[in-house]
């Protein structure tokens, strides 16, 4: 069966039933496949609401049961499919983008079955606005919010979106929703004047650049480039197409000077996506900026703020999110000065950090993968961040890198491998390049000795 068939099966499931639930996950990706999803069904006349969780645990499911009849999961569910089963039904829908199990259901999509790796090719967003398309052909004015989930999940970490994601692009493009560049791909092109744009950079690290004010201020203006123009700081968007080539070979060149490796300096370049129909000045014209706006709300328990900005609400939500996303930032700047202070910590196989209370759960992986670009590690194993629950349970948050994931690392597999092995169920996974658990206190230490011959076996094969 091809994927367009199972898709076709499961929206005519979707047309005979009526009173829905959406349940999605609160990142970026969630929250837009939660939109996706919500706003399919409701232009389809159906009763729906929508619900967002951190994590599917159990112990989350009597939150959830009595909500409706039909249960929607999204971003979400392929690794928790057993118990979902026993608990739903035929009343049960997965969309998912994670590594799956080898339970099936009726109603369950996941792009392995169809040789598409969800971990790069295709995030829930993807998959959730395929299935809007399917459902109907006019949900095609969803298709930004397929790319604000992919980007969000970070799978243009090739310099582009590839596979299924490329072919969202490609018809988002072609139908004026999208437009494609090949440009720099530094984050904050559009909100960041000049000076923080290099000052921030964290992916690539710019040698003598990041984290210096004077140097940055004094590299634009070596170029003749104007920090302000009347009377307002400029951004990257704000330049000519002259000074954006000018900056661009003048980074290249910066890089080389330093022997930066090539690959590294090959990732400055790629493709951006921006919205053509958003205000040209909002960060909800960027996939990118768009993708830390929802994130910025989920991570600080307002995924529902998220959701309403993707619907389409650019008044009091959109600046309630622009609140969240300053706090946001303000956080992970705390987090990654308390890490850089502290320290980190070395196993074999894995650096790692236990930041206990101090970094919020909801955020502590995204600090995580922040340290490649901070000069705290280097770039030759993952890194492990561990903070608390609010049940006083722990979270577990693994981030990689690319290079690693050509050694063979796999996140999401060596989490769920564990996770079974310790008893703790279904409680972990994700993608190759980052992932995420929960444990048992108890249990921290002997993760840790399971996870460093986990990595070992990955990269010795």
């Amino acid at each position: 069966m091809q994927w367009q068939e199972k898709m076709q099966e499961i929206a005519a499931r979707v047309r005979e039933n009526d009173d829905f639930v959406v349940i999605h996950h609160y990142d970026a990706d969630g929250c837009s496949s939660g939109a996706i999803l919500y706003k399919a069904l409701e232009r389809e006349g159906k009763k729906v609401q929508k619900m967002w969780i951190k994590q599917l645990y159990k112990e989350t499911i009597p939150e959830i049961k009595g909500k409706g009849k039909n249960y929607v999961f999204v971003d979400f569910g392929s690794g928790q499919l057993g118990y979902l089963k026993e608990e739903f039904g035929d009343n049960l829908y997965v969309f998912d983008h994670h590594q799956k199990t080898n339970v099936e259901h009726m109603n369950h999509f996941s792009p392995f079955d169809y040789g598409i790796n969800g971990g790069n090719e295709i995030s829930a967003s993807g998959v959730a606005y395929l299935f809007a398309k399917t459902l109907n052909e006019k949900n095609i004015d969803l298709v930004p919010l397929a790319l604000v989930g992919a980007v969000g999940d970070v799978q243009d970490f090739h310099g582009k979106l590839v596979g299924m994601n490329a072919e969202i692009v490609k018809e988002g493009k072609e139908n004026g929703f999208i437009k494609v560049e090949n440009d720099l791909r530094l984050y904050g092109r559009v909100t960041r004047p000049l000076t923080s744009f290099l000052m921030f950079s964290s992916s690539p690290v710019l040698p003598e650049l990041t984290a210096n004010e004077e140097n940055c201020k004094k590299f634009l203006q070596e170029l003749g480039i104007e920090l302000k123009r009347g009377g307002v700081w400029r951004t990257y968007n704000d330049l000519s197409d002259e000074e954006k080539k000018k900056l661009t070979s003048a980074l290249i060149v910066h890089l080389a000077s330093h022997n930066v490796p090539e690959w590294k300096i090959k990732d400055l370049i790629g493709e951006v996506y921006s919205f053509p129909r958003e205000n040209p000045k909002s960060p909800v014209s960027d996939a990118k900026e768009y993708s830390t706006l929802l994130n910025a709300c989920g991570r600080h328990g307002h995924a529902d703020i998220g959701v309403e900005v993707c619907m389409g609400d650019r008044a009091e939500k959109y600046m309630e999110a622009m609140s969240l996303m300053q706090e946001h930032r303000r956080q992970l700047r705390q987090g990654i000065e308390w890490v850089i202070q502290t320290g980190v910590d070395e196993k074999e196989q894995f650096y790692y950090f236990d930041s206990g209370e101090r970094i919020k759960e909801s955020i502590v992986g995204i600090v995580a993968g922040m340290l490649y670009g901070s000069g705290a590690i280097e770039d030759n194993k993952p890194i492990i961040a561990v903070a608390v629950n609010e049940d006083g349970s722990l979270k577990i948050s693994g981030r990689a890198t690319k290079d690693l994931l050509d050694k063979g690392i796999n996140l999401g597999k060596a989490f769920k491998e564990i996770c079974n092995e310790l008893g703790e169920g279904n409680e972990g996974g994700g993608h190759a390049i980052a992932a995420g658990l929960k444990l048992e206190t108890k249990n921290k230490e002997i993760f840790f000795e399971k996870l460093n011959e986990k990595f070992k076996q990955q990269t010795s094969t």
